[in-house]
Protein backbone atom coordinates (compact mmCIF):
# COMPACT_ATOMS: atom_id res chain seq x y z
CA UNK A 1 0.00 0.00 0.00
CA UNK A 2 2.78 2.52 0.65
CA UNK A 3 4.43 1.73 -2.83
CA UNK A 4 0.87 2.89 -4.31
CA UNK A 5 0.48 5.66 -2.35
CA UNK A 6 4.19 6.96 -3.32
CA UNK A 7 3.20 6.74 -6.73
CA UNK A 8 0.10 8.88 -6.29
CA UNK A 9 2.35 11.48 -4.69
CA UNK A 10 4.97 11.24 -7.72
CA UNK A 11 1.75 11.98 -9.81
CA UNK A 12 0.12 14.79 -7.82
CA UNK A 13 3.55 16.48 -7.34
CA UNK A 14 4.41 16.54 -11.13
CA UNK A 15 1.27 18.61 -11.64
CA UNK A 16 2.23 20.68 -9.20
CA UNK A 17 5.87 21.59 -10.58
CA UNK A 18 5.01 22.45 -13.73
CA UNK A 19 8.68 23.78 -13.98
CA UNK A 20 10.68 20.74 -13.17
CA UNK A 21 8.43 18.00 -14.90
CA UNK A 22 8.91 20.17 -18.13
CA UNK A 23 12.94 20.11 -17.64
CA UNK A 24 12.60 16.19 -17.59
CA UNK A 25 10.25 14.91 -20.11
CA UNK A 26 11.00 13.34 -23.33
CA UNK A 27 8.54 12.83 -26.37
CA UNK A 28 8.08 9.52 -27.03
CA UNK A 29 5.12 9.87 -29.77
CA UNK A 30 2.68 13.00 -30.26
CA UNK A 31 0.36 12.19 -27.34
CA UNK A 32 2.91 10.05 -25.23
CA UNK A 33 6.01 11.51 -23.11
CA UNK A 34 8.27 10.20 -20.61
CA UNK A 35 7.90 11.94 -17.56
CA UNK A 36 11.69 11.45 -14.98
CA UNK A 37 11.82 12.32 -11.51
CA UNK A 38 14.46 11.84 -8.70
CA UNK A 39 13.44 9.41 -6.79
CA UNK A 40 16.43 9.20 -4.52
CA UNK A 41 15.39 10.27 -1.42
CA UNK A 42 11.75 8.20 -1.36
CA UNK A 43 13.89 4.96 -1.86
CA UNK A 44 15.70 3.20 1.01
CA UNK A 45 19.35 3.22 1.41
CA UNK A 46 20.20 6.96 -0.58
CA UNK A 47 23.28 7.01 1.03
CA UNK A 48 24.33 4.21 -0.45
CA UNK A 49 23.09 5.34 -4.27
CA UNK A 50 24.56 7.78 -6.70
CA UNK A 51 20.95 8.32 -7.89
CA UNK A 52 17.91 6.89 -8.65
CA UNK A 53 15.09 7.76 -10.96
CA UNK A 54 11.23 7.18 -11.82
CA UNK A 55 9.80 6.67 -15.07
CA UNK A 56 6.11 7.62 -15.61
CA UNK A 57 4.42 7.49 -19.54
CA UNK A 58 1.56 10.19 -19.71
CA UNK A 59 -0.55 9.26 -22.60
CA UNK A 60 -2.95 12.05 -23.57
CA UNK A 61 -2.20 13.77 -20.75
CA UNK A 62 -2.91 10.94 -18.39
CA UNK A 63 -0.34 8.95 -16.25
CA UNK A 64 -0.39 5.20 -16.79
CA UNK A 65 0.00 4.32 -13.67
CA UNK A 66 3.07 2.05 -14.15
CA UNK A 67 6.28 3.72 -12.21
CA UNK A 68 9.33 1.55 -12.99
CA UNK A 69 12.81 3.03 -11.00
CA UNK A 70 16.12 2.55 -12.20
CA UNK A 71 19.12 3.28 -9.74
CA UNK A 72 22.86 3.25 -9.40
CA UNK A 73 25.10 2.50 -6.94
CA UNK A 74 27.76 4.37 -5.35
CA UNK A 75 30.59 1.80 -4.56
CA UNK A 76 30.35 -0.31 -7.98
CA UNK A 77 28.33 1.74 -10.33
CA UNK A 78 25.70 -1.40 -10.34
CA UNK A 79 22.62 -0.51 -12.10
CA UNK A 80 19.13 -1.81 -10.82
CA UNK A 81 15.70 -1.89 -11.93
CA UNK A 82 12.59 -1.63 -9.66
CA UNK A 83 9.50 -3.24 -11.54
CA UNK A 84 7.21 -0.78 -9.64
CA UNK A 85 4.39 -3.23 -10.64
CA UNK A 86 0.79 -1.99 -10.26
CA UNK A 87 -2.16 -4.23 -9.69
CA UNK A 88 -4.77 -1.83 -12.18
CA UNK A 89 -2.90 -3.18 -15.15
CA UNK A 90 -1.71 -6.13 -16.65
CA UNK A 91 1.67 -7.23 -16.80
CA UNK A 92 1.25 -7.47 -20.19
CA UNK A 93 0.17 -3.65 -20.27
CA UNK A 94 3.45 -2.43 -17.98
CA UNK A 95 6.27 -4.55 -19.88
CA UNK A 96 4.85 -3.03 -22.72
CA UNK A 97 5.25 0.54 -21.33
CA UNK A 98 8.54 -0.17 -19.33
CA UNK A 99 9.62 -1.26 -23.28
CA UNK A 100 8.98 2.11 -24.67
CA UNK A 101 10.46 3.61 -21.13
CA UNK A 102 13.96 1.58 -21.53
CA UNK A 103 15.03 3.92 -24.61
CA UNK A 104 15.23 6.72 -22.31
CA UNK A 105 16.41 5.21 -19.19
CA UNK A 106 19.43 4.03 -21.40
CA UNK A 107 20.19 7.80 -21.88
CA UNK A 108 20.32 8.43 -18.15
CA UNK A 109 21.77 5.48 -17.13
CA UNK A 110 24.30 2.57 -18.23
CA UNK A 111 22.77 -0.35 -19.39
CA UNK A 112 26.61 -2.16 -19.54
CA UNK A 113 26.41 -2.04 -16.03
CA UNK A 114 22.15 -2.85 -15.46
CA UNK A 115 23.02 -5.80 -13.32
CA UNK A 116 19.73 -6.88 -12.05
CA UNK A 117 15.75 -6.00 -11.93
CA UNK A 118 13.41 -6.26 -8.59
CA UNK A 119 10.61 -7.71 -9.33
CA UNK A 120 8.99 -7.76 -5.24
CA UNK A 121 6.83 -10.52 -5.00
CA UNK A 122 5.88 -12.80 -8.02
CA UNK A 123 2.33 -12.96 -7.28
CA UNK A 124 1.96 -9.23 -8.34
CA UNK A 125 3.13 -10.21 -11.86
CA UNK A 126 -0.80 -12.01 -12.43
CA UNK A 127 -0.32 -13.47 -15.84
CA UNK A 128 3.71 -14.27 -15.47
CA UNK A 129 2.93 -15.89 -12.32
CA UNK A 130 -0.55 -18.03 -13.72
CA UNK A 131 2.29 -19.07 -16.32
CA UNK A 132 5.37 -19.48 -13.93
CA UNK A 133 3.41 -21.68 -12.02
CA UNK A 134 1.90 -23.72 -14.81
CA UNK A 135 5.25 -24.77 -15.93
CA UNK A 136 6.83 -25.48 -12.03
CA UNK A 137 3.85 -28.11 -11.97
CA UNK A 138 4.88 -29.60 -15.11
CA UNK A 139 8.22 -29.35 -14.45
CA UNK A 140 7.96 -30.21 -10.72
CA UNK A 141 5.16 -32.82 -11.56
CA UNK A 142 2.82 -30.54 -8.75
CA UNK A 143 2.89 -28.76 -5.42
CA UNK A 144 6.51 -29.65 -4.13
CA UNK A 145 7.83 -27.98 -1.28
CA UNK A 146 9.45 -24.52 -0.59
CA UNK A 147 11.35 -24.95 2.33
CA UNK A 148 14.62 -22.73 2.20
CA UNK A 149 16.64 -25.91 1.24
CA UNK A 150 14.62 -25.90 -2.13
CA UNK A 151 15.35 -22.29 -2.66
CA UNK A 152 18.21 -22.47 -5.17
CA UNK A 153 16.12 -25.28 -7.35
CA UNK A 154 13.63 -22.34 -7.74
CA UNK A 155 15.44 -20.05 -8.51
CA UNK A 156 17.01 -21.68 -11.56
CA UNK A 157 13.82 -23.19 -12.48
CA UNK A 158 12.56 -19.39 -12.80
CA UNK A 159 15.78 -18.61 -14.88
CA UNK A 160 14.54 -20.74 -17.59
CA UNK A 161 10.76 -20.39 -17.15
CA UNK A 162 8.37 -17.61 -18.68
CA UNK A 163 10.11 -15.12 -16.32
CA UNK A 164 13.25 -15.26 -17.64
CA UNK A 165 12.48 -15.96 -21.26
CA UNK A 166 10.54 -12.40 -21.44
CA UNK A 167 13.45 -10.51 -19.52
CA UNK A 168 15.83 -11.71 -21.90
CA UNK A 169 13.34 -10.79 -25.20
CA UNK A 170 13.44 -7.51 -23.21
CA UNK A 171 16.92 -6.75 -22.77
CA UNK A 172 18.28 -8.10 -26.04
CA UNK A 173 18.30 -5.31 -27.48
CA UNK A 174 20.52 -3.96 -25.04
CA UNK A 175 22.58 -6.72 -25.14
CA UNK A 176 21.86 -8.18 -21.63
CA UNK A 177 21.05 -12.26 -20.56
CA UNK A 178 19.21 -13.33 -17.97
CA UNK A 179 21.98 -15.35 -16.12
CA UNK A 180 20.10 -16.58 -13.18
CA UNK A 181 17.50 -15.41 -10.07
CA UNK A 182 17.56 -14.90 -6.22
CA UNK A 183 14.38 -15.78 -4.13
CA UNK A 184 13.10 -14.94 -0.53
CA UNK A 185 10.09 -16.18 1.07
CA UNK A 186 8.96 -18.71 -1.31
CA UNK A 187 5.39 -20.35 -0.79
CA UNK A 188 2.31 -20.84 -2.48
CA UNK A 189 -0.77 -18.47 -2.31
CA UNK A 190 -3.95 -17.50 -4.11
CA UNK A 191 -4.04 -15.25 -6.93
CA UNK A 192 -5.34 -11.91 -5.64
CA UNK A 193 -8.79 -10.78 -7.03
CA UNK A 194 -7.35 -6.72 -7.00
CA UNK A 195 -4.65 -7.65 -9.73
CA UNK A 196 -5.72 -7.36 -13.14
CA UNK A 197 -5.36 -10.36 -15.25
CA UNK A 198 -5.49 -10.91 -18.99
CA UNK A 199 -8.64 -12.61 -19.57
CA UNK A 200 -7.23 -15.32 -22.00
CA UNK A 201 -5.80 -16.59 -18.75
CA UNK A 202 -8.69 -17.43 -16.84
CA UNK A 203 -9.24 -20.79 -18.21
CA UNK A 204 -5.41 -21.79 -17.08
CA UNK A 205 -5.77 -20.37 -13.20
CA UNK A 206 -4.12 -23.12 -11.05
CA UNK A 207 -5.34 -23.79 -7.78
CA UNK A 208 -2.58 -21.70 -6.27
CA UNK A 209 0.31 -19.88 -7.71
CA UNK A 210 4.04 -19.82 -6.60
CA UNK A 211 4.96 -16.64 -4.88
CA UNK A 212 8.43 -15.30 -3.54
CA UNK A 213 10.31 -11.97 -3.21
CA UNK A 214 12.05 -12.19 -6.81
CA UNK A 215 15.57 -10.86 -8.41
CA UNK A 216 16.46 -10.85 -11.97
CA UNK A 217 20.33 -11.60 -12.38
CA UNK A 218 21.41 -9.77 -16.04
CA UNK A 219 24.83 -9.36 -17.12
CA UNK A 220 26.35 -8.29 -20.61
CA UNK A 221 26.75 -10.82 -23.02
Amino acid sequence: MKKYIFILFIILSACQTKESSQSQTAVVEPDTVVLRFDVNEELAGSAYREKATGYLLVVDQDSTLYFPAFTKSKSEGRVGLILGLHPSLTYGEQMQQLQAILPYAARDYNFDSLSGVYLGRLVQTGDLAIQVTNEYLDAFGGYTSTSTTEYDTIASFLASSQLGRDFNKLFALYGLKVVGTSVEKVFFTEIYESIKIDSALHSQFPDKVLDAMVWVRLEKQ
